[in-house]
């Protein structure tokens, strides 16, 4: 695995072609929780939504601390991205921004699922800016 920037051309081409991330936390007893997240991304940050209360929200609460993986390929060839790093909450304005781009990048499913084109209220966003990004056979 070779570590690179995150707004690396290539890197962003794979995300850009991702629909699905694995998210991994730490839980209370310091143990990994893996989740399936979808995801949106601009050069410097990754942006994920959860239903607020749900454990992976309440262990970021605690940590913020997680890696993130995007993968892909078959047997013999794999290929992928893993980024670490720490999490942040945003409210707001930002909020509303990264909602937007979910819904532009998930749309029709995602205003089925919220029910309606905006981000319900019982959603957090939280946004990562990779610390370290780590690429494979890109």
């Amino acid at each position: 695995m070779a570590e690179q920037m995150f707004d690396d051309p290539g890197l962003q081409r794979y995300l850009s072609a991702k629909d699905v991330v694995i998210l991994a936390v730490l839980t209370a007893g310091g143990g990994p929780l893996a989740t399936p997240m979808w995801f949106v991304h601009d050069e410097e940050h990754l942006a994920m939504v959860s239903v607020d209360g749900l454990a992976k929200v309440r262990y970021l609460e605690r940590d913020p601390r997680v890696s993130v993986v995007a993968e892909g390929g078959e047997r013999g060839a794999i290929n992928g991205v893993v980024l670490t790093g720490q999490v942040r909450f945003v409210d707001g304005d930002e909020r509303l921004l990264w909602g937007r781009r979910f819904f532009d990048k998930y749309a029709p499913d995602i205003e089925r699922l919220w029910d309606g084109p905006g981000i319900p209220d019982n959603r957090r966003v939280f946004v990562l800016r990779p610390r370290v990004a780590s690429a494979f056979g890109l």
